[in-house]
């Protein structure tokens, strides 16, 4: 009897299937394969369209800032800020418009937004934290306030964590390492404006890197006393993006309502409590 090798791909792995022309077995089974391939490709293409009409339907029109909203209230009216950060700070999943746009156009908030997406604290490349925040163009502003975003690119990018010095002299600071990144933005905040900095964690998936990075930003607040807008561990926070998929667009990114219902009211009224 002639036999032929059948090659199905299911789940990226690769099955050899025996079968002769009069087998009944082997054609019952073909068609199970072909079943179960369909069956796939469904659910896939399901996922794929509810992921993407939760991301629709959380950038929509109506989340956006809006002047009408514009409330003036103490701590944050007329307040120069200094946001430094990736692409939460950025709004990478919500069409560029982040809390700063929130903040900026809701509240008054005189925003200064330096924000790359994909980019790390540490490092000497030209796109980093620690080298932008040094443009000259920055310095010769005046701010009452530096907010940082805790990173988290760094563990991705594979940047050395470090670890905290026991100097404040900025020149003791490995900006190659994430903590050095961190201290060296602290220590130049204070040289060149003398203003509270206030460092702000990410909403995302278990990181054992990020935890340990978040660990050290406690301790950094011992040495420094900077302020610390926790989202990260944010009980609140975290239990509203398990309810509603509209949210955020992946474990990290939040979209516009994100924005609009969970970040910009946690900085609102963390930046009250500091420079009112």
């Amino acid at each position: 009897m002639k036999i032929d090798y059948l090659v199905c791909l299911i789940n990226k792995k690769y099955f050899i299937i025996q079968y002769g022309y009069c087998s009944k077995g082997a054609r019952k089974l073909k068609k199970i394969i072909m079943l179960m391939s369909l069956y796939i490709v469904v659910k896939f293409a399901s996922s794929a369209t509810k992921f993407l009409n939760n991301i629709r339907c959380g950038n929509k029109k109506s989340f956006t800032p809006n002047p009408q909203f514009l409330k003036k209230e103490d701590g944050l009216s007329a307040k120069n800020i200094l946001f430094l950060g990736s692409s939460i700070t950025y709004g990478a999943a919500s069409h560029g418009i982040s809390f700063v746009e929130f903040l900026n156009i809701e509240s008054n908030v005189h925003a200064t937004k330096e924000a790359i997406s994909g980019t790390s604290l540490a490092g000497t490349e030209r796109n980093t934290y620690v080298q932008r925040i040094k443009k000259e163009e920055l310095s010769k502003a005046k701010y009452d306030l530096l907010v940082c975003q805790l990173s988290t690119n760094d563990g991705r990018l594979n940047k050395s964590i470090g670890e905290i010095k026991k100097e404040y002299d900025i020149d003791a600071f490995d900006v190659k390492t994430t903590i050095g990144a961190m201290e060296y933005i602290i220590s130049y905040v204070k040289l060149t404006w003398d203003v509270p900095v206030l460092f702000y964690t990410c909403i995302r998936k278990t990181d054992p890197y990020y935890e340990f990075l978040v660990d050290n930003l406690y301790k950094l607040k011992e040495k420094w006393d900077i302020e610390i807008l926790d989202v990260w561990g944010n009980q609140w926070a975290n239990e509203q993006m398990k309810y509603d998929n509209t949210l955020f667009a992946d474990d990290a990114h939040p979209t516009l309502k994100g924005y609009r219902y969970i970040y910009t009211p946690l900085f609102k009224e963390k930046i009250k409590n500091i420079l009112s």
